[in-house]
């Protein structure tokens, strides 16, 4: 025997439990190391803020009105319930929710019943109005949530379209817009041209047969609209008072094109905007009427006339005693952004600012401009600087700009009048930082335009599709507002006016607490025409300094796509939430991708590839696993891209189009043309020209004619009731792939429209999966 002891069969089976234990520390220790990704029904099954809906404080100031959206409520959208019943396309799993702005505590007072939206509390805050379905027909009723007795009602049977509701300042009536009672008789004047620009479609003159006609003027001029993008007359409504109490609606405008409506401040008169026409063939710029009515009489007249507008109509204001209104010129073709003033009786405006033309068109969206408590001047923000004018004057002084900062949006209080701090002397506005694409809020001196930061995080403020993103109380002392950035969803915030504390208010997505979330970073380069760039870069969550990743490019030609630095995931919602990607190791970049008329196929060349190989320089982005991914025009940004580079391994193209011949000939029933002013126009991504006077520039920018140059496998995703890009286009990538014998697979998505952030629950949870997999067939290794 040796002098070593023998090991008895106890101390083998300890040494073997050790041994045990030590791999199942290591094994845990490995998967603490690796946290789980995001799993697609998390992503999916996110509470989010409605969209385009207001959040409003009570009178008192103790409760916080909104309204959430569940979306695995959500359900296909259907456009054609709009001009049956007043529901919104986008409206779809909505509650309405009420939050104690001192405890926190939230209280759903619709129960998923049905979908509710457009909460507005009445000025003495006795009750809050919204729309709802909740009575199983479909349609959009008022319902009134009465708080001091904790009971709903419905107020009318009417169904009503519309976008807004307002109350009268004594809290008895609801101003609103209905389908037309009756159709418009013949001895009215019809306003604008709709009827001849759409060709007015008809049915056939045999009973049972189902032909719809279209017809067109042989004799109209070609430089004058005889199709629109959309058709004016979907905007045609009643306007009504309804009473709250009795349920009486009582009428002041017959069948009238209403963009946006506005209740002067004493109650008496109603301003609405009314789209008369399109301004040119080559532009979705509408010109608006400006009309103000007695709700007494009944009676109104124009207050000023074809005036350049943004899509809604909404850029204006009442002045603080309703006799005057205010309105910001705006719209896709707009120069100056002037602000006009006009007398509620007298309908002549002037133009108080006068402020030289800018060259191209801002990227802003004009805002009603807001006036002062007295009435005397109003303060708007022009190319991110902050102007004030004298309503007596002729124009607009500079009051301030922020260094390295553009001034976004000012913050009104009620009555549009503005907010304002220490006595009148100073004021709070939102403000982006272009360099570091992140929002902030500013105090700014009305004197002598000096500014200080208050709050600034790497936040997006503004993100949430609504025009007003804050709420202010009564008294001032109090402001919400909502905050996201890439790692983190959307939540409600509120503060008082130094910002010094804020508190979250809302906790919508606890499910995403236990997920590592990617970290965002900016990098910019040089296109190959020597312009500086810039693009979001959202890093694995696991990413370790000196590993390569598969990266996946997400495109949308002429959108500086870096802005998305400080929003959730660095998408818009839903399904495009690129943390999916990030939690699963890959990189994804978002690169500013300027593109001139006439060239946007090769210009989106110039810009997009530098920037990937940046990525790859960086060390960050592996050169043989690169993917592009595009929705809408990003679709066909993507096939632009797959037809001049065989870089890209893998590509998706969700609700694209190959074909500019096609796009510009698609027609909805209606019969518009919405393709027409986007290639027309002589902007960003526009061909400046029709197919007939530059046929070989409508070739040369469409991919479908380069498909037989395309190694890269594609994915084509589309939804069969798609209204903006026809399916027919889709099913023409598809076609031409397989008769070129390429890689496609291609998925339509029966009854959904253009978007997937409006798409049902289950289709929304399809289209993720199979983004997932195609990228994981195609790039990793």
């Amino acid at each position: 025997m040796t002098s070593q002891a023998r090991a008895t069969p106890e101390v083998l089976l300890r040494l073997l439990a050790r041994g045990l234990c030590c791999l199942l520390a290591a094994s845990h220790l490995c998967a603490a190391q690796q946290p789980p990704p995001l799993s697609v029904q998390d992503a999916l099954r996110i509470r989010s803020f409605g969209e385009l809906m207001p959040i409003q404080f009570s009178a008192d100031g103790r409760w916080l009105a909104y309204t959430l959206k569940d979306a695995q409520r959500t359900k296909p959208g259907d456009a054609s319930k709009w001009a049956r019943g007043g529901r919104l396309r986008f409206v779809t799993g909505e509650d309405i929710y009420i939050s104690d702005v001192e405890t926190g505590e939230a209280r759903n007072l619709t129960g998923n019943d049905g979908d509710n939206w457009y909460p507005v509390w009445s000025p003495d805050g006795q009750f809050l109005a919204f729309l709802s379905d909740r009575n199983k027909t479909g349609a959009a009723r008022v319902w009134i949530w009465d708080a001091s007795k904790n009971k709903l009602r419905q107020v009318s049977d009417i169904d009503f379209t519309t976008t807004k509701m307002e109350w009268t300042p004594d809290s008895r009536r609801i101003l609103l817009a209905t389908l037309p009672a009756t159709p418009q008789r013949k001895e009215e004047p019809q306003r604008g041209s709709a009827l001849t620009d759409f060709g007015n479609p008809s049915p056939g003159k045999v009973a049972g047969s189902t032909v719809v006609v279209y017809r067109a003027d042989s004799t109209s001029d070609r430089n004058h609209p005889t199709v629109g993008p959309w058709n004016l007359d979907d905007f045609r409504r009643d306007l009504v008072l309804l009473d709250v109490t009795s349920g009486e609606v009582t009428p002041i405008v017959h069948s009238e094109r209403i963009a946006t409506t506005l209740i002067s401040p004493d109650g008496l008169h109603v301003g609405y905007t009314v789209p008369e026409r399109f301004a040119s063939p080559r532009s979705q710029q509408m010109l608006f009427d400006i009309v103000v009515t007695d709700l007494a009489t009944k009676r109104g007249h124009i207050v000023a006339s074809d005036v350049r507008l943004n899509y809604e109509g909404a850029a204006f204001s009442w002045s603080p005693d309703g006799e005057q209104l205010s309105f910001h010129a705006g719209g896709v073709d707009e120069r100056t952004y002037d602000c006009y003033v006009v007398d509620r009786s007298l309908g002549e405006p002037r133009d108080v600012s006068n402020l030289p033309p800018l060259r191209m068109p801002s990227r802003e969206r004009s805002a009603a401009p807001i006036w002062d408590v007295d009435g005397t001047h109003i303060y708007f923000t022009r190319e991110g600087v902050l102007w004030r004018a004298f309503v007596g004057g002729a124009k607009a002084e500079e009051i301030a700009q922020i260094r390295h900062r553009q001034i976004t949006q000012l913050i009104p209080q009620s009555g549009n009048r503005l907010w304002t701090r220490n006595n009148g002397r100073s004021t709070i506005v939102y403000t982006h930082d272009e360099a570091g694409k992140q929002d902030g809020l500013f105090e700014l001196d009305l004197e002598n335009g000096q500014s200080r930061p208050l709050l600034e995080r790497g936040q997006c403020y503004t993100c949430i599709n609504i025009d007003d993103p804050f709420a202010i109380v009564k008294a001032g002392d109090r402001i919400a507002f909502f905050a996201e950035d890439a790692k983190q969803s959307e939540d409600l915030w509120i503060s008082d006016p130094s910002f010094e504390s804020p508190r979250r208010l809302t906790h919508l997505n606890p499910q995403l607490d236990h997920y590592k979330m990617g970290v965002a970073q900016l990098v910019d380069w040089l296109s190959d025409d020597g312009e500086r760039l810039q693009g979001a870069l959202l890093l694995p969550s696991d990413y370790k300094e000196g590993k390569r990743y598969p990266l996946v490019v997400s495109v949308y030609g002429g959108e500086s796509r870096s802005e998305y630095f400080d929003h959730f995931g660095l998408g818009s919602g839903g399904p495009i939430n690129w943390q999916l990607l990030a939690t699963r190791n890959y990189a994804v970049l978002l690169p500013d991708t300027p593109v001139r008329v006439s060239t946007p196929m090769l210009d989106l060349a110039k810009t997009v590839l530098p920037g990937v190989s940046r990525v790859v320089a960086m060390g960050i982005a592996d050169p043989d696993r690169l993917a592009v991914v595009g929705q809408s025009y990003g679709g066909y940004s993507a096939l632009a891209l797959v037809v001049q580079t065989l870089r890209f391994k893998a590509a998706i193209e969700v609700a694209g189009l190959a074909d500019l011949v096609g796009f510009y000939g698609e027609m909805d029933e209606g019969g518009s043309a919405y393709g027409i002013p986007i290639i027309e126009k002589n902007d960003r991504g526009g061909l400046g020209t029709t197919p007939w006077e530059r046929r070989e520039r409508y070739i040369e920018n469409s991919p479908v004619f380069y498909f037989d140059r395309i190694e890269t496998p594609i994915l084509i995703l589309h939804g069969s009731a798609d209204r903006a890009v026809a399916p027919f286009l889709a099913d023409q990538v598809f076609v031409g792939l397989r008769r070129l014998g390429k890689e496609v697979e291609y998925a339509k998505y029966q009854g959904e429209d253009h978007s997937p952030l409006y798409w049902s629950y289950p289709n929304q949870v399809d289209l993720c999966d199979r983004i997932i997999d195609w990228l994981e067939s195609h790039l990793k290794k």
